[in-house]
């Protein structure tokens, strides 16, 4: 928007009464349309709604149309408060590249004061004096302002939009004619529109108030998000040392075993059976040491999404009895006792041989570790509604409430501390993540410490 400045006015047109006289100046040409007398309440709302008729003839958008009728309202109140009297007057400026709708402000007042605070906006009124005029600043195109003791000239202009094509004298004359002599309650139909606008104005803004509520709503979540985020990152990077820390010890006690092996070896007075017994124990810790390794590989590989999944038609059956097979040594070491449920028919999923065989040998791997020697052990399968489901419980050491919500995530092991069971943490995220991948579920439940624990898998059935 042009700067505004406050040169002495040379009007396009001079006021004579309520009569208008055009005057040519070089290179543009000014045609007057209608000026309205300012001297009380009611003429400024004539004011108001003349300019909206002129800015509609000129083909202004409705929006537009509200600008320039309200920045007229206020220059024309400001006449009316400050001068008592004054006039409004309109017309077309034209030159060879645009046409301009000018609107011309007179009155005889005692001139504004403070004018260049007003301009600057950092004037303050407790009667909102200078709003027009910076109304008028923002929303023009220009505004020429020249006040002093004796009176005040302020000359808005607006560019006509260029679409309708430029006006013709007969168009600014028939616009002149349109308007003729105000109709009886028309002030009262002005102030009726001005409501209007000031009601829809106002449910805009309550719109946006309604938005920036709901923004910050949104704005409030993505924090509350965030420091939930936060929360997590840093118990996982609690996890993760806890991790390190328990990787170590697993590590260090096979290490030990078979550094105290190899020395065994190599002392010149050890015995035939003496270097058998050595070697079997290097060759169950080395067994040891691998599995952590494959332990680790296999949840490095399904945390980055690098796990493939080889589906056949396959018997649950089977799998449970391959599994089992497996851990029966283990068991028998703790003589626990062992009960197996399996239905005489098969039960068919679309697996994965090796990796459900994984999943069902670390559930029943885990009962085994954190159920007390004598303990019982209860494998059950079965089909129903389109599921295979496979439950094996436990009467051992049982999981705490709190840890439940959180018992597959990577890294966390149940409450062993006290227990002494060992282990990585990472088998039940294996399970997790492997049962996922095959289009399943599995949850675990426990009625807390010392109360046992049961895991239910749920693979969906392959029907014939």
């Amino acid at each position: 928007m042009p700067g505004i400045v406050k040169p002495t006015i040379h009007s396009d047109f001079h006021a004579s009464g309520n009569t208008l006289r055009k005057v040519d100046r070089s290179p543009g040409m000014s045609h007057a349309i209608h000026s309205v007398k300012v001297s009380s309440e009611l003429d400024v709302l004539v004011s108001r709604q003349r300019s909206r008729q002129i800015a509609a003839l000129c083909a202004f958008s409705n929006q537009d149309q509200v600008r320039i009728s309200t920045v007229v309202s206020e220059l024309a109140r400001n006449i009316f408060n400050y001068a008592g009297v004054g006039t409004v007057e309109f017309s077309v400026a034209t030159d060879e590249k645009l046409q301009s709708l000018v609107v011309r402000f007179t009155d005889d007042g005692p001139g504004i004061a403070d004018l260049d605070l007003i301009l600057s906006e950092q004037y303050k009124s407790n009667t909102g004096m200078g709003l027009g005029i910076l109304g008028a600043k923002r929303l023009m195109d220009s505004c020429e302002i020249n006040t002093a003791p004796d009176g005040t000239t302020i000359v808005i202009k607006r560019s006509i939009p260029g679409g309708s094509g430029r006006l013709t004298l007969a168009h600014i004359s028939s616009m002149s004619e349109q308007l003729g002599v105000l109709p009886d309650g028309a002030a009262l139909a002005e102030s009726r529109q001005h409501n209007q606008e000031l009601a829809a104005a106002l449910d805009t803004l309550n719109a946006q108030q309604e938005e920036l509520k709901a923004a910050n709503a949104a704005v409030v979540s993505l924090y509350a998000a965030l420091d939930l985020k936060a929360a997590q990152l840093q118990q996982a990077d609690v996890r993760k040392d806890e991790f390190l820390a328990i990787l170590a010890h697993e590590l260090r006690n096979p290490l030990s075993a078979i550094a105290m092996a190899a020395g065994s070896l190599g002392h010149p007075n050890v015995t035939l059976d003496r270097m058998g017994q050595m070697g079997a124990l290097i060759t169950r810790q080395v067994g040891h040491m691998g599995k952590l390794v494959e332990d680790l590989i296999d949840v490095s590989r399904v945390t980055r999404g690098m796990v493939e999944i080889h589906r056949i038609p396959l018997d649950i059956n089977v799998i449970v009895r391959n599994a089992i097979e497996q851990l029966a040594a283990a068991v028998e070491a703790k003589d626990q006792q062992l009960k197996i449920t399996l239905p005489e028919h098969v039960c068919m999923v679309a697996g994965d041989e090796l990796r459900l065989t994984q999943v069902v040998s670390n559930l029943l791997s885990n009962s085994v570790r954190y159920t007390q020697a004598g303990g019982h052990i209860e494998i059950a399968l079965w089909a129903r509604d389109g599921y295979v489901t496979l439950t094996l419980s436990d009467n051992g050491i049982g999981i705490a409430p709190a840890l439940l919500p959180r018992l597959f995530d990577l890294y966390v092991q149940a409450e062993n501390s006290s227990s002494g069971k060992g282990g990585l943490g990472i088998g039940l995220t294996l399970v997790k993540s492997i049962v996922e991948l095959h289009g399943g579920t599995v949850a675990a439940s426990s009625e807390g410490p010392g109360l046992g624990s049961r895991f239910d898998v749920r693979l969906p059935q392959l029907l014939s």
